[in-house]
């Protein structure tokens, strides 16, 4: 019976040897040289926050330069074509969103890559909040008067997006279908044209991150109807999820990752990974993830690969259901 078991706990130790051998050891030197984040969207917005104060963190833990490319363009497909042609070697990192790497790979013709192939998951970082805030002159305090004040004015109110196939283009033709109203889609530049004409009344609603509404809800400029989440957000408190304002589940919400280049060598994604979770986790990091509105994801770059495979196949059948293309 020893002998058997000392043989099973030789084999068993075999195994693992040969595991640890099998897998490279990571390059003693790395990182050697500044490494860097391409964000394909401008500065200022929450990705690229979130990108920096990241970028900050991983440079002191990693005891190099990270730098912060901002590539904007495109709806994220400048920034993600430069991310996909780059060495795969640890050097070039891909910040990642549902709208820019999913979402505008269904809903833009001739896409140069391939959202899945070209790319190696990394780390999934968080997911967003996001508010449907109309107009404080609109005559409306809930979603159901919203809904009701649309329903008898089909084609009469306007809604600000980001552009053709962006988030929140895409969330608010689901959120009318589901409502049964018709909107007027009215696409801008980015976010802060979309609020620019929100707060003149050129339009009358909007999706919006609830980080960048929270100051014109403050003002009493907006007024917040639901939060796109399973819970309330603590910086919305009385305002509902669109759950508990009666209509019904709607996933929508939206993450915010870390990618690399596809052959980017599995050591040094595992590496990053256990050291931007280790991060994501401080406490100081997860006070300032909530005051964002970012509600904190982590775990595996294999969990990621799920969540990436997942959302390609559901926002894919979103988008065809839809009828939304952009050239």
């Amino acid at each position: 019976m020893c002998s058997r078991r000392f043989a099973l706990a030789l084999a068993i130790a075999a195994i693992a040897l040969a595991s640890l051998c099998a897998a490279a050891p990571l390059p003693q030197d790395y990182p050697s040289r500044p490494i860097h984040i391409i964000v394909p969207t401008a500065p200022g917005g929450l990705g690229d926050i979130l990108a920096r104060q990241l970028g900050d963190r991983l440079g002191s833990a990693l005891r190099t330069a990270v730098v912060v490319d901002n590539k904007a363009g495109g709806s994220g497909v400048i920034g993600n074509e430069l991310a996909s042609h780059a060495a795969p070697d640890g050097y070039t990192l891909l910040f990642a969103t549902s709208a820019t790497h999913i979402i505008a790979a269904h809903s833009i013709t001739k896409l140069p890559y391939d959202p899945l192939r070209d790319f190696t998951p990394v780390i999934n970082l968080g997911y967003a909040t996001s508010v449907i805030v109309v107009n404080s002159t609109l005559p409306v305090r809930t979603l159901a008067e919203l809904i009701s004040y649309a329903k008898a004015r089909p084609g009469q109110l306007n809604y600000a997006s980001s552009g053709v196939g962006s988030a929140n283009h895409i969330d608010t033709e689901v959120f009318a279908a589901l409502a049964g109203i018709e909107l007027v889609h009215v696409p801008y530049r980015g976010t802060a044209d979309g609020y620019r004409a929100l707060l003149s009344n050129e339009v009358q609603l909007m999706f919006g991150a609830i980080t960048s509404a929270l100051p014109y809800i403050q003002a009493g400029k907006l007024r917040a109807l639901v939060v796109l989440v399973d819970k309330r957000s603590p910086l919305l408190p009385d305002v509902p999820t669109i759950t508990q304002a009666g209509l019904g589940s709607v996933d929508v919400r939206k993450w915010l990752g870390l990618v690399a280049p596809a052959g980017t060598p599995p050591e040094i994604v595992e590496y990053l990974n256990h050291i931007l979770d280790r991060i994501l986790h401080e406490p100081e990091m997860r006070v300032w993830l909530d005051r964002q509105g970012l509600d904190l994801a982590g775990g595996s770059a294999q969990d990621f690969d799920e969540v990436l495979r997942t959302d390609y196949a559901k926002w894919g059948e979103t988008v065809r259901r839809l009828h939304i293309r952009s050239e």
